[in-house]
C-alpha cells in the first residue's frame, strides 16, 4: 500500500498543472450537479405555491355531486378534509355595463373553504350571515359598477336558461 501511495504522490508532483486542472474540474462538476439540483429544487417548491396561492390549498375538485356521493366522500377514512363549495345560482345585477356578463354567479362555501381557497380581501371582511356576499373586484373592473361596503342590493337568484329551458353553463353565452 505505502509503494502505490508514494508512487501516486510521485505522479501528482511530476503532473502539477495536470493535477490542478483536474481537481478544478471535479470541484466545478460538483458544484454544477449540487447547483442544478437545488435549482430543479426551488422551481418544484416555486410552482407549488405559486399553484396554492392562484387556486387554493387542495389536492382534488369534485363537481356536481350528489348527497349520498358525499357522504361516501365524508365516510372515507383516507380523507382528512373536506370544504365544500356550492353554485347557488346566477342573479341578473342591475347596472353591470359589461353586455357580455351581465349576471352574478354566487357560491356559498364553509370558513374552510374561505380559508383554503386563498381569497384575498382588498377591503371590509367575508360575509358572516346569509343576507351579505362578498364581492369580486372583477365587478369593478369589468363590469363598471362600484359598490361599497354596506350598499344594498336585491338580486333574484336562478338558472340561466334558453327560453325552452335548456340550462345554460358558465362558458355558454347568454
Amino acid at each position: 500500500m505505502n509503494v502505490l501511495k508514494r508512487l501516486a504522490l510521485k505522479n501528482l508532483k511530476m503532473n502539477k498543472k495536470r493535477t490542478i486542472s483536474t481537481i478544478i474540474g471535479i470541484v466545478l462538476s460538483t458544484a454544477l450537479i449540487c447547483g442544478t439540483a437545488t435549482l430543479i429544487s426551488s422551481v418544484q417548491k416555486t410552482l407549488i405555491q405559486n399553484a396554492i396561492n392562484e387556486t387554493g390549498y387542495y389536492h382534488l375538485s369534485l363537481g356536481d355531486i350528489r348527497e349520498n356521493e358525499l357522504k361516501d366522500i365524508k365516510a372515507n377514512r383516507d380523507i382528512d378534509n373536506i370544504f365544500e363549495v356550492e353554485r347557488v345560482g346566477y342573479g341578473k345585477l342591475d347596472g353591470l355595463q359589461n353586455e357580455g356578463k351581465p349576471y352574478l354567479k354566487l357560491y356559498s362555501m364553509s370558513n374552510e373553504g374561505l380559508q383554503n381557497l386563498h381569497f384575498k380581501l382588498t377591503q371590509g371582511r367575508f360575509a358572516m350571515n346569509k343576507n351579505e356576499i362578498v364581492i369580486s373586484k372583477h365587478i369593478k373592473d369589468n363590469g363598471g359598477l362600484e359598490l361599497k361596503i354596506g350598499d344594498k342590493i336585491n338580486i333574484d337568484i336562478g338558472k340561466r336558461q334558453t327560453l325552452d329551458g335548456y340550462e345554460l353553463r358558465r362558458k355558454q353565452p347568454i
